[in-house]
């Protein structure tokens, strides 16, 4: 069964990934959950091991740089982590919880060490890009040797249960990775993920949806081992929800639109939405819209004498600088240049 983009497919980020604290309050205002809704500081799901509850128990520095929900409620966040100190004592246990912490080495650990409801399970060296998957449920202990810079990916088990059923697939009943191998398509996120907290962009609400479907369509296939319902099989979209999905962005180019957004209108849940696409038009819902904005931006740039910061708004990018960095990127040349070849011709 073919899920939504893995991470070595995505190539076309760009947007910001707003920092959160260790209780998941984004600091950006008006951002939405991947469903649309405003992410909301009551969240029962904020008191998960990530961000600086974590950050404090292993006696790092830390912050949550990215909380990702699905229907109102927590599906993942990432963390960054860093220590300096060479030694560090062994944590007292996590309390059990319904979830899973991987973490996700940036640099190299001289030494870590892991116990599993009060027994040693290993302890050894870990180079950079290597992961290490531990169940929150197992009241893990940790001892960690040497500088310190990691990204912990959270995910609660429910949001494996959702995404699992949303792909008619068998419920994963654990996450697996051997401990002293390497993930590339997890190196590759993570860099991208760093290098986009580094600039600002527009909230391309729907790339972060897929952002968010392609990370756990990651690891529940590779880390879960996801695998279908004998004798289901999945095709694209109908032709009126093709053209559905296609009219409901053309007419809202410069809102916060969401794949769950889209997908309401199909009739379908967001990730069946976000393959389905994909099958029928060979690209994701982001790639098509950003697509669509540019032909847009095109089109006033000829037509009109409009400035190119109002035409950015008018085309959903946000500001002119996010615009001309996504333009230049697709076709290969800045706005103001295409623009005056335009005009000189």
């Amino acid at each position: 069964m073919w899920l939504t983009a893995t991470p070595h497919q995505l190539r076309f980020f760009g947007t910001i990934y707003w920092p959160c604290d260790g209780a998941g309050n984004n600091h950006r205002r008006g951002v939405q959950n991947l469903d649309g809704a405003p992410m909301d500081d009551t969240d029962t799901s904020s008191d998960g091991f990530y961000g600086r509850r974590l950050a404090s128990h292993l006696g790092m520095e830390g912050d949550c740089v990215r909380k990702i929900n699905r229907h109102g409620k927590l599906a993942l966040a990432i963390t960054r982590l860093t220590c300096t100190r060479f030694v560090r004592e062994r944590t007292a246990a996590i309390p059990l919880e319904p979830a899973f912490s991987i973490l996700h080495q940036l640099g190299d650990l001289d030494r870590h060490s892991c116990w599993l409801a009060g027994r040693q399970r290993y302890s050894g060296s870990f180079g950079a890009g290597t992961v290490s998957v531990i169940d929150l449920r197992d009241n893990p202990q940790c001892e960690f040797r040497g500088p310190f810079d990691a990204l912990q990916y959270y995910i609660p088990r429910r949001a494996l249960d959702d995404f699992a059923y949303e792909n008619s697939a068998k419920p994963i009943s654990t996450l697996k990775w051997t401990r002293d191998r390497r993930d590339p398509y997890l190196s590759t996120l993570s860099n991208i993920l760093l290098n986009a907290l580094e600039e600002e962009s527009a909230n391309n609400q729907l790339f972060v949806d897929q952002l968010g479907l392609s990370l756990l369509a990651h690891f529940a296939q590779t880390y879960g081992d996801l695998s279908s319902r004998e004798g289901i099989q999945e095709g694209g979209l109908a032709p009126w929800q093709e053209r559905r999905a296609k009219e409901i962005m053309r007419a809202r180019l410069a809102s916060g639109l969401t794949i769950a957004d889209v997908a309401a209108e199909c009739r379908l849940t967001p990730s069946h939405f976000a393959r389905s696409f994909r099958r029928s038009t060979g690209i994701a819902p982001h790639e098509y819209l950003s697509r669509l904005r540019i032909d847009e931006a095109k089109r006033l740039m000829t037509t009109t004498k409009l400035p190119l910061a109002d035409i950015a708004l008018i085309c959903g990018f946000g500001d002119q600088s996010y615009f001309t960095r996504v333009f230049s990127r697709s076709v290969g040349t800045s706005p103001g240049a295409w623009r005056r070849a335009r005009s000189e011709g």
